[in-house]
């Protein structure tokens, strides 16, 4: 069979079966979704997104570059983990994690908060401190945050027996995402209407005070959608 078939036959059987889809009351692993399955399932998707990391890559060695990412993904990897997140995707420097369950609207929210804590009182003064490169020019490390809620597909992308790994498919991943690409400081945390719809007053009000500015909308796909912008960040301990 020549190369073409392959790519054929591979083609015929994707097109050809349909998903078994089934209600999720857990966020998969990859073994936990066949190949011809889905699993559906109510979630808060938050992308953190660590900003300007192409500025870094201008003034600092691949060395720095690559000690500074670390330190940001290890950071919001073990914040999302502290409020029950699932880290289920790693794309260069975002990740993302899913939460679900009644408190995921507050819990997705705090993440996104400490994670941009974390960034300014304990990444930057430690970064400034150890690295040259970041205390002659000044780089910033900041964080871009998206959040948004809503049924999502889950299903496994990736060759089949081979190198796979779970594609969330969805309006809540793919908002998510982009609220997560929009850059004016210090609105770092973007939340989708439905997200802030279900905040509690821990999620939603400061000392009385709302910590969420909007509404704003955001086009995508041809459809606009709400969001809200925060400016605030949750400290750790």
């Amino acid at each position: 069979m020549s190369f073409y078939d392959d790519l054929i036959t591979a083609m015929d059987d994707i097109v050809s079966s349909s998903f078994v889809v089934r209600n999720g009351a857990v966020v998969p692993t990859t073994t936990d979704v066949g190949y011809d399955e889905a699993v559906k399932l109510a979630a808060t998707y938050l992308y953190a997104d660590m900003a300007d990391s192409s500025g870094l890559v201008a003034v600092s060695p691949q060395e720095t570059v690559g000690k500074i990412l670390r330190l940001y993904l290890d950071l919001s990897v073990r914040i999302i983990r502290k409020h029950d997140g699932h880290i289920r995707s790693f794309d260069g420097d975002r990740v993302m994690g899913i939460f679900i369950g009644d408190k995921r609207y507050d819990k997705a929210a705090k993440s996104a908060m400490q994670i941009k804590w974390a960034c300014s009182h304990l990444i930057q003064p430690k970064i400034k401190q150890k690295y040259k490169s970041i205390s002659d020019s000044g780089w910033v490390v900041r964080t871009g945050c998206g959040i948004a809620s809503g049924d999502a597909l889950i299903v496994r992308g990736g060759v089949r027996k081979s190198s796979s790994d779970l594609v969330s498919v969805g309006v809540a991943p793919n908002l998510a995402a982009k609220l997560s690409d929009v850059r004016e400081e210090p609105y770092n945390v973007r939340i989708g209407a439905a997200t802030y719809k279900n905040l509690t007053d821990n999620g939603r009000l400061s000392n009385g005070v709302d910590m969420w500015d909007g509404t704003y909308e955001l086009k995508m796909g041809g459809e606009s959608y709400k969001y809200y912008r925060s400016s605030y960040h949750w400290s750790v301990g």
